[in-house]
């Protein structure tokens, strides 16, 4: 007797749903990328208790005549591909044909849609049966999906809370709308509007729809673009740094996708100017070429493979590191109308929608106050945001352009006009200036000149030492053959110097002097694992620790008593720098209180 046969159709369907029907939000996922091929400018998502009772997505597409409409609900139907060559060049969000049978083999599904002709189609199915008849209908799609996991008890058992379900299709929405800005969207949580954009184009614009004015406020624009990729969006000030990796987000031809190395690019480009605890917010939208994509990598397409991505990252990495530096930000302190003129009596926001902003931000620092500044402030409608965002900040509109060839200006950052009062608790200077007051952490500070100064130093000649005992590094074979491919040279370059030892271990016989002031061994590791990586050697990212470590030692500390007229002199190098704003660290070196905020604490505005 045969024992292997061919699944039947709804059985195979289950199986492949298993893979890209995960929970609610992946329904909406599919539904609306669906929806952004079909043309939609303008695309309405509701989801009632969860996503669990009924999900309905509008749009305004091209919709589909009777015969398209039935056929779609098919295994591996699809319009977006009709060729082999094809899926080397996908422009499309959808390809597999994979999402309409999945979702309708777990759900009870009702479609709606016309492509304009004299009448419109409506296909309803429950457990496995169609019907076909014909409606009255606007051009577009309509998707009900309801009793989701009806018949996979499963799955339904297995999916989170309301709040958490609820966070869960907020943050797809989001990533959606950021990606494409040109189409308008509205998302409804339980008949309240979660939020809402108006189609216009404007990145910033949806951030601030989405995140708040005061987030879009401290964004700054960046742009570079080469041969083979372009990439423009926003940067975050370092004061607005989270908790979460969740704000990192990258877009690659209009797709949020997950991009580890671009990410890691984004955090050391970072490094010097937050706390090593602390994640940027940044939104990037990346172009390039399709046919370098491939995105048939992931069931639900989170993840991509890309050509010639160390080179992208490195362009990301100089492109944001370059803009920091010349904006050079100075911390300030918290805005404090924002939290003020929150009425927690009277908000629109249930306790339970608090609570999802809290799962969705997983950020325990911001307060719950400051969240609320993230939701509309009505009900059912959304503040209109004005179109000028060039009022924002000067910064803004002159839109921080960089290119990779670009350099740094040669001219040292103009130093702020401080006059250094005194110091509180012989650790913090307190400084007047043209606007308000400012407070200098003077350890922080004299750590970031001296981390400069031993930089330089040390960038201009490397001195070898032999250790008393060479160091013995155990690698896998593979390892070893890697590094016997001229990669010995690379490491002699940096004054380490090492033969083969054996089958499968180094010997270390030459190091650099300053390597005296750390554990050698790590060092080694850290460095050998670079090289075979990546084929080269970042020197600062490896001796950054080194550095910061010896500066600390030379600092000035908390405690000591310092003149005014030191305390001058520390103020005048430290705008000498080249990141005079924060520590090796991480750590700010300046906090502004602006006049404005004085007088607001005391009460002298009115307000």
């Amino acid at each position: 007797m045969a024992k292997i046969s061919v699944m039947d159709s709804h059985l195979a369907n289950m199986i492949a749903a298993g893979e890209v029907i995960e929970r609610p939000s992946s329904v909406i996922k599919e539904l609306v990328e669906n929806s952004i091929d079909a043309g939609s400018k303008h695309i309405e998502v509701r989801i009632y208790e969860a996503g669990r009772k009924k999900i309905i997505v509008k749009d305004d597409g091209s919709g589909m005549d009777k015969e398209d409409a039935v056929v779609a609900f098919k295994r591996h139907a699809s319009s977006k591909l009709k060729s082999e060559r094809d899926l080397f060049r996908i422009k499309t969000m959808g390809f597999r044909g994979e999402a309409l049978p999945s979702i309708s083999s777990v759900s009870k599904v009702t479609m709606i849609t016309s492509d304009g002709s004299v009448s419109g189609t409506k296909v309803v199915i429950e457990n496995d049966n169609m019907t076909v008849e014909d409606c009255a209908a606007r051009k577009g799609t309509t998707f009900i999906i309801e009793e989701l996991f009806y018949n996979t008890p499963v799955r339904l058992k297995f999916l989170k809370t309301d709040v958490t379900e609820n966070a869960n299709s907020l943050e797809v929405m989001q990533r959606l709308a950021l990606s494409r800005c040109d189409i308008a969207f509205d998302f409804y949580i339980d008949d309240k509007l979660s939020f809402s954009t108006t189609g216009r184009g404007d990145l910033l614009e949806v951030i601030a729809r989405i995140y708040s004015n005061e987030v879009a406020r401290k964004m700054k624009k960046v742009h570079i673009e080469e041969f083979d990729y372009q990439i423009e969006g926003y940067i975050g000030l370092p004061e607005i740094a989270k908790s979460t990796r969740y704000y990192m987000i990258t877009i690659l031809n209009e797709r949020n996708v997950y991009l580890p190395k671009a990410q890691k690019a984004i955090i050391e480009a970072y490094g010097d100017f937050i706390f090593n605890t602390k994640y940027p917010f940044v939104v990037l939208k990346i172009n390039v070429e399709h046919s370098l994509v491939d995105v048939n990598v992931h069931p639900s397409k989170k993840e991509v493979r890309l050509s010639n991505e160390d080179r992208m990252c490195d362009g990301i990495n100089k492109m944001i590191k370059s803009s920091l530096i010349q904006l050079k930000p100075i911390a300030s302190v918290p805005s404090f109308s924002k939290i003020d003129n929150v009425n927690t009596n009277d908000s629109p926001i249930s306790s339970s929608q608090k609570e999802s902003i809290s799962l969705l931000l997983e950020d325990d620092s911001m307060d719950l106050k400051e969240a609320e500044i993230i939701r509309p402030t009505s009900e059912n409608k959304v503040e209109e945001i004005p179109l000028d965002f060039s009022s924002f900040d000067e910064e803004v509109s002159k839109n921080v352009e960089t290119t990779i060839e670009e350099k740094i200006e040669e001219k040292r950052y103009q130093k702020p006009n401080l006059i250094p009062i005194g110091q509180i608790h012989n650790t913090y200077i307190i400084c007047q200036g043209d606007n308000g007051m400012y407070i200098v952490d003077q350890h922080a500070a004299n750590e970031r000149i001296n981390y400069e100064k031993f930089d330089r130093e040390l960038n201009k000649n490397i001195n070898v030492v032999e250790p008393l005992i060479p160091y013995v590094i155990n690698l896998n074979p593979s390892d070893i053959m890697k590094l016997t491919e001229n990669r010995f040279d690379l490491l002699k370059s940096i004054g380490i110097e090492c033969e083969l030892f054996g089958a499968n271990a180094l010997r270390v016989f030459k190091l650099p002097a300053f390597m005296k002031e750390i554990d050698e061994g790590v060092y080694l590791e850290e460095l050998i694992t670079q090289v075979l990586l990546k084929d080269k050697i970042d020197i600062s990212i490896l001796r950054k620790h080194v550095i910061a470590t010896m500066a600390c030692k030379a600092s000035i500390k908390a405690n000591d008593r310092l003149s005014l007229v030191e305390m001058n002199d520390l103020l005048n190098d430290l705008f000498m720098c080249e990141n005079p704003t924060t520590c090796p660290h991480g750590r700010p070196t300046i906090i502004h209180f602006s006049k404005y905020d004085i007088e607001k604490m005391f009460k002298r505005t009115g307000i």
